[in-house]
């Protein structure tokens, strides 16, 4: 596994989640010069998705010049993929436009360059139908989750979840500080990695009020499979003793 293309492929924007957990099973894969040769089937049991899933998925990476694929020969005269992983920050998703955009109208239904002008009041004056465009003003949130940075995350939870979250945080007064937020990261990204998802990691951490959690803790509390984590995150850089908080 390569740390530095886990964290590339956790940044890559893909444009679909299960295309991003697809794309982080095979750097979690990577050896440190992006090269893989997994199964489709591995690949499917371990994201818990689909066979064909997998194959639309990976097609998806290498039309979006993340991943490039040389097919070789077994020893048994079989063929096997060769996955080299390219993930480059100034890569972006392609959007392609669906279709012309159309002619802005106002309220009445006719183009605004094609309205005749308004007559003259009593006052000679002609008046224009031309809607007046006033700033936006931005709207107030209450949010927690703006006012921090989460990119290192895989993905937010969801908003109840979430608030379940930090009320136990609240009620032992410990406050969401980004430094805790930056720390949760990397254990996050291993638990989706490892098959489970964001939510389920913080509804454990809700009902269990715990105010963090670590990689470990998850695979103790049953949530993640101990047969589904490989021996190559037992030697991560991660210090378990380390404190979240």
């Amino acid at each position: 596994m390569s740390m530095e293309l886990m964290v590339k492929a956790m940044k890559a924007k893909v444009g679909n989640p299960l295309r991003k957990l697809v794309l982080l099973k095979l750097a979690d894969n990577a050896n440190d010069h992006g090269e893989c040769w997994p199964s489709y089937k591995y690949i499917a049991d371990q994201c818990e998705i689909g066979h064909s899933t997998v194959r639309k998925h990976i097609g998806e990476l290498v039309k979006a010049g993340f991943v490039s694929i040389k097919n070789r020969k077994g020893p048994k005269g079989n063929s096997t993929n060769v996955y080299t992983i390219t993930i480059c920050h100034d890569i972006a998703p392609t959007v392609l436009p669906d279709s012309i955009p159309p002619v802005l109208t106002d309220s009445i239904g006719v183009p605004p360059d094609s309205r005749p002008p308004m007559p003259p009041d009593s006052t000679g004056i002609s008046h224009s139908l031309e809607p007046v465009n006033e700033p936006l003003k931005a709207l107030p949130t209450t949010s927690k989750k703006s006012a921090l940075d989460f990119s290192k995350w895989p993905a937010l939870p969801s908003e109840q979840v979430f608030k379940d979250w930090l009320a136990i945080r609240k009620q032992k007064k410990a406050k969401l500080t980004q430094t805790a937020v930056n720390r949760l990261a990397p254990h996050l990204i291993k638990a989706v990695a490892a098959g489970c998802s964001v939510d389920a990691v913080f509804e454990l951490c809700a009902s269990r009020c715990w105010i963090g959690f670590e990689f470990d803790w998850l695979v103790n509390a049953g949530l993640i499979a101990k047969q589904a984590v490989k021996a190559d995150w037992g030697n991560s850089v991660f210090d378990p003793e380390d404190p979240l908080i």
